[in-house]
Parts: C-alpha cells; sequence; structure tokens
C-alpha cells in the first residue's frame, strides 16, 4: 500500500494547526531543507511511459505503466479510474497555484505566513471534502 507523500508546505501547515511554537516550526523547516538540499538529483524529471497489451492466459486487455525504473500492470478499468485521477490533481494543482497567486500578488499575503498556508488547506478540504489523499487505490 502506498504512502502519502507531502510537500514541506502542508507538514509546515500540519504543525502549524496543532499550535507547535514558531521556533520548533522553524527549526524544523531549516532541517527538511539542509536535508532535502543533500539529497542526490540524478533524474530531474521523471520518465513516464505507458502502454497497452493483451494477456495471453487472462484473453483481457491491460495497461502498463512505467515510472522510472518502476513498473506496473493494472486492467483497463483501473487505469482508467487512474487517469481520471491525474487529471482532476492536475486541475486541483492549477486552481492552487492560481489561488496562492491571487494571494500573493494582489491581496500582498506573504506565503512564508501561515495564514497562506491554512487558506490553502482549507480549500483543498473544502473542494476534496478531507485534507487527506481522496482516492486510494
Amino acid at each position: 500500500m502506498a504512502r502519502p507523500v507531502f510537500v514541506l508546505e502542508e507538514v509546515i501547515a500540519m504543525l502549524q494547526t496543532t499550535s507547535a511554537p514558531k521556533r520548533v516550526v522553524e527549526a524544523f523547516r531549516q532541517h527538511a531543507e539542509a536535508v532535502a538540499a543533500h539529497r542526490p538529483s540524478t533524474v530531474e524529471y521523471d520518465d513516464v511511459q505507458v502502454a497497452s497489451g493483451y494477456g495471453s492466459r487472462t484473453k483481457r486487455g491491460f495497461v502498463e505503466l512505467t515510472i522510472n525504473d518502476q513498473r506496473t500492470q493494472m486492467d483497463v478499468k483501473k487505469a482508467r479510474e487512474i487517469g481520471l485521477m491525474l487529471l482532476e490533481s492536475a486541475e486541483a494543482a492549477t486552481s492552487d497555484e492560481m489561488l496562492m497567486t491571487l494571494l500573493r500578488d494582489k491581496v500582498g499575503m506573504s506565503e512564508d505566513g501561515e495564514a497562506m498556508q491554512r487558506i490553502l488547506l482549507d480549500l483543498r478540504e473544502i473542494r476534496q471534502g478531507s485534507r487527506k489523499t481522496v482516492y486510494k487505490t
């Protein structure tokens, strides 16, 4: 089962929501940024490949998805479900970016402050019905 992955801003917002002291939040941010700076980055983008196939044993079509060196096969129904999830997530990401740009450039809020991060988490909760991963497969 896949585990959810959070970006630093989401973790910081969660810490702030739990009333963690500012010094703790800032220390966590500095440590996370230091760790990220030392992470090897041999791949600057993900190599994504998708192929269709036919199972001679199952007599069914399938979809093969490869991301970098990880390959998986799934039935056609699951592939369509994942495709829809990707499209919906892309739309949500665009919405998140537009909101953050509006708050930063037109309203004058700082992305470093907790207000923008809380607003973004609230928007996700309203949009998805949860702050957590909505689609679990």
